[in-house]
């Protein structure tokens, strides 16, 4: 059986997450970790009630020990004037070296996922600070990926018994690539018109200041848990499974000591692989542009 712990578990993110991991039968024991004790306390409580054959708990750095999964879900509190998720990178770079400090200590071969924003500095700071191997360090970007697949649902009117494949590459955040050239409808490639595409794109860039602007202090806990819940279940079985990720660039698409979102294959043990996609001229050109604003961040914050 596995352990998971959570770092921000009393957060909307985190304690979405608790619920949707707890429901996974491979995971047995669940820690949350949080500086709001009661709020903290309030969710175990609750947990406990809604699996009680399972091992969940307020925990605290010393209780990452022998923890398979360490997710990171804390971060500075979210606000509801923000333009772009790089906004809160100068409060989670200092919890971030608190974070790291613990894992290193207590959980030196966990593999962490990092769901708290900018994803892909945070991630890359773990490696760079802490020297955690690529292999353990998976930025969670699945919400851009799920984000496209529902533009284009829109757009496009599609049935909700089609099956749409729709993957996000680069920055989690304005540099993001949506992939068209790769877009498929039940198995088969669709091509998507530019009258479209620009459509989609304009959803997908207004989408987050949209979120905001509705003045409630709430993150994307909902979306962000099933995403949680289908990434854990690809990191717990035995053969690779491929998904969407940041992950640490080591040459991958001419780019290194970056990272960035970028087709993976994973299992147990991690990223197994960085997989190098054919893209077109276009989303070429964009990738590069995401590594230029994701390296510009790392300059100037690590």
């Amino acid at each position: 059986m596995n352990k998971v712990t959570i770092i921000g578990g009393a957060g909307t993110l985190g304690s979405a997450c608790a619920f949707q991991l707890a429901a996974h039968p491979a995971i047995d024991e669940i820690g949350l970790i949080d500086v709001n004790k009661n709020l903290l306390d309030n969710h175990v409580m609750d947990l406990q009630n809604a699996y009680p054959h399972k091992e969940i708990y307020r925990g605290d750095n010393q209780n990452l020990e022998n923890t398979d999964i360490v997710l990171i879900t804390a971060g500075i509190p979210n606000r509801n004037n923000v333009q772009s998720r790089q906004e809160f990178l100068d409060g989670n770079i200092q919890l971030f070296r608190e974070f790291g400090t613990s894992i290193k200590k207590y959980a030196p071969e966990a593999l962490i996922i990092t769901a708290s924003n900018p994803v892909d500095v945070l991630n890359y700071y773990l490696h760079e600070a802490f020297h955690f191997s690529r292999r353990q360090l998976i930025g969670y970007t699945l919400n851009d990926s799920f984000r496209f697949e529902w533009a284009i649902r829109r757009v496009l009117s599609f049935s909700r018994h089609d099956y749409i494949e729709a993957s996000v590459l680069g920055e989690h955040g304005d540099a993001q690539v949506p992939v068209f050239s790769r877009v498929k409808r039940n198995n088969e490639p669709f091509s998507v018109d530019a009258f479209d595409q620009q459509k989609i794109r304009q959803m997908l860039q207004t989408w987050f200041q949209d979120f905001n602007q509705l003045n409630v202090n709430r993150t994307t806990g909902w979306t962000t848990a099933y995403g949680i819940g289908v990434l854990v279940d690809k990191l717990l079985q035995d053969n690779g499974q491929d998904t969407i990720a940041s992950s640490v660039l080591q040459g991958e698409y001419g780019v290194s000591h970056v990272s960035l979102g970028v087709p993976v294959t994973v299992n147990k043990q991690g990223i197994q692989q960085v997989h190098e996609w054919m893209l077109s001229s276009e989303e070429a050109e964009r990738f590069q542009r995401a590594k230029d604003a994701v390296a510009s961040l790392i300059r100037n914050y690590i």
